[in-house]
């Protein structure tokens, strides 16, 4: 098996847990900020579900496609 092959897949891999991690952290905002009512402790809970999903959204999208460019490699 080539090199850039197996690179392709663990970035394939590690883009599917990532996607995930981005859409339950999204989910999970979504009902917080629904049920918060201006407690702090659920607005820094949300905040943080936030950033998880932003961030697991822009890795996911950049391991999809280093996985693409070594597929093709």
């Amino acid at each position: 098996m080539n090199t850039n092959e197996i690179l392709a897949q663990r970035f394939y891999r590690f883009f599917k847990y990532t996607r995930n991690i981005a859409l339950i952290s999204f989910i999970v905002f979504l009902i917080l900020n629904a049920i918060n009512t201006g407690n702090s402790i659920l607005y820094w809970i949300c905040y943080g579900c936030l950033m998880i999903s932003i961030v697991g959204a822009m890795q996911s999208v950049l391991l999809y496609v280093l996985s693409k460019y070594y597929k093709k490699r």
